[in-house]
């Protein structure tokens, strides 16, 4: 009898209980993109249909920038359709009914040469915050346009699935709007 009601609890939570998604729903349009090579012995290029910045501060002082992004993960779109379908659903993947957001945050940058900055950036993906290591350019006025360069290690993020290597090639183009 425990057992059945136990069964009963966790299937009306997970039913019940789902995330709140009315934030990712109300984002403007996205200020660019977000791509990321997930490479299963061929590389397949991912973005990011559904995306936005929630807090942009600092952008004209790269070192003490300060700029937070939400990705909606049900956005997430690649040619290879059944492939798309497979790592927003499964479990070992984005499983996106549980984790329907990610969110980067950066609280500063550092020069490094030739107008690039680094910051570590931190990553909330499948309800796990790493650090995750930027290389970025950004324009000296507004509107600031921004490339970044990163890997994401999917090991770190609770992605267990056979497929894809773990060092994941994230690259952004964007534009930073106050």
């Amino acid at each position: 009898m425990f057992k059945l009601i136990t069964a009963c609890t966790l299937l009306a939570t997970f039913l019940f209980l789902q995330p709140d998604t009315a934030r990712l729903d109300q984002l403007p349009p996205p200020p660019g993109t977000v791509a990321f090579i997930g490479d299963a012995g061929s590389p397949n290029t991912f973005t990011f249909e559904n995306w936005g910045f929630t807090r942009i501060e600092n952008p004209d002082d790269p070192e003490n920038i300060q700029v937070e992004a939400v990705f909606d993960i049900r956005s997430l779109k690649c040619d290879w359709k059944e492939l798309e379908e497979s790592i927003r659903d499964k479990k070992d993947y984005f499983f996106v009914r549980k984790f329907p957001e990610a969110r980067l945050f950066i609280d500063g940058a550092t020069p490094v040469a030739d107008g690039q900055y680094t910051t570590e950036a931190l990553l909330t993906l499948k309800g796990v915050t790493r650090k995750v290591e930027l290389v970025f350019t950004i324009t000296p006025e507004a509107p600031y346009t921004v490339h970044a360069e990163g890997v994401v290690l999917r090991r770190q993020f609770k992605f267990n699935g056979k497929g894809p290597r773990n060092e994941v090639p994230v690259t952004v183009d964007a534009v930073l709007e106050r």
